[in-house]
């Protein structure tokens, strides 16, 4: 089979952990079936199509495997309702720099809008089979936007979709999608890497304190995400801890010196939060075996990579109740602390459970081998018919 790979949502050396659970999926559904012959069109949001200004991004190692081509596509963020018709002219352009030789025999589309439903707007493209993947706020979101909504609901009666959640199933069918179209198939996780380890011996190679609880956090530092709840709960949960409580950020935003701004002002000494900048998976996996427990706060979530590393990892998770977390967690042994509401009293209450009660580790590892990325490359390959 030629699949063609088509999102903006593809790592580059520059931004390595751009879509990196799609390229994951991508290595994994090729060593199921290395025959196949994937490629990738990676179209990121910019204007320098209309200058005919080259896009000159570069695929990580290991990544070349996939041929990716990298190119422009016009997004309008005041005028969003159109911007699928302008992904779709972004596409058509792409298109010829495959191989004339090269003709894709199916299609997967990360992203709902304008990503996939650009792509079903292609009249050259429309007999391809067609799988669309809903990754969170397209649904979360775009479903309250008229113009996207109704470009989704048309995507809907032509691709297979699948949601990284029940809940954004849940979502997209009661906005009038079909239930024989949509299928919840839950990201993958790699056991290989995210697996349970000596804490003190990860701190140690962290250059970490050995001594103290201490907590991670992995994602942007944006409003979604919901930061000065974990900054404001950290603080009341350490007034609860005779040990030290440390908190450790992997990742970046615009937030970051808000945040720094609010620890202080809640009474956090200036070594109480560490700023990591961001990891490629290994060290977040060496990061985990560090920890005593790992949080998200969230706004909304669709089920979060981070969720699903943690506890292969075999750490306790604290979170927020959105989305398709619970849906994870609630068969989770011991390892899943769910928090409803916005209460910093609550969420605190949550950490010092969590810090004072660990999970078995090799239990949580052994529930979570059921999500690992091969088992996960192969629902994807049956939603082609493969």
């Amino acid at each position: 089979m030629r699949l063609l790979f088509i999102s903006n949502l593809f790592p580059d050396t520059t931004q390595p952990w751009r879509g990196l659970d799609n390229v994951t999926l991508l290595h994994a559904m090729r060593t199921l079936k290395p025959e196949a012959d994937i490629r990738v069109l990676c179209l990121r949001p910019g204007h320098g199509g209309w200058r005919g200004a080259p896009c000159l991004f570069q695929p990580r190692s290991g990544d070349e495997v996939f041929q990716p081509q990298f190119a422009w596509a016009p997004y309008v963020p005041k005028w969003g309702g159109i911007n699928d018709r302008l992904f779709a002219i972004a596409v058509r352009r792409a298109l010829s720099a495959l191989p004339t030789d090269w003709k894709p025999d199916a299609l997967l589309v990360p992203w709902l809008f304008p990503d996939a439903s650009g792509v079903h707007r292609l009249p050259e493209l429309a007999n391809l089979p067609l799988v669309a993947v809903a990754q969170g706020s397209d649904v979360h979101r775009y479903l309250d936007m008229p113009q996207r909504r109704r470009a989704i609901l048309q995507l809907a009666q032509r691709a297979h979709i699948i949601t990284r959640s029940e809940d954004l199933r849940s979502r997209l069918l009661r906005a009038g999608a079909a239930a024989t179209q949509v299928q919840t198939v839950y990201n993958g996780v790699d056991p290989d890497t995210f697996r349970p380890g000596d804490r003190k011996q990860a701190r140690a190679d962290l250059n970490l304190p050995i001594e103290g609880k201490l907590m991670v956090f992995v994602g942007n530092f944006l409003p979604v995400k919901g930061l000065d709840l974990l900054i404001r709960s950290m603080a009341l949960a350490a007034k609860s801890l005779p040990e030290t409580l440390r908190l450790v950020l992997i990742g970046s935003g615009p937030l970051q010196a808000e945040l720094a701004g609010l620890a202080q002002q809640c009474g956090l000494s200036a070594d109480s939060l560490i700023w990591a900048g961001r990891k490629g998976p290994s060290e977040v996996a060496q990061f985990m075996r560090a920890s005593d427990v790992v949080c998200l706060t969230s706004h909304n979530e669709g089920v979060p990579n981070v969720l699903l590393e943690a506890l292969a990892s075999g750490r306790a998770f604290v979170t927020t109740d959105v989305g398709g977390i619970g849906e994870v967690l609630r068969q989770a042994p011991n390892g899943g602390h769910l928090v409803s509401g916005r209460e910093p009293s609550a969420y605190a209450a949550a950490l010092v459970q969590a810090l004072n009660h660990p999970p078995d580790a090799e239990a949580l590892r052994e529930h979570m081998s059921r999500y690992a990325w091969p088992k996960c490359a192969q629902l994807y390959w049956q939603a082609f018919g493969a």
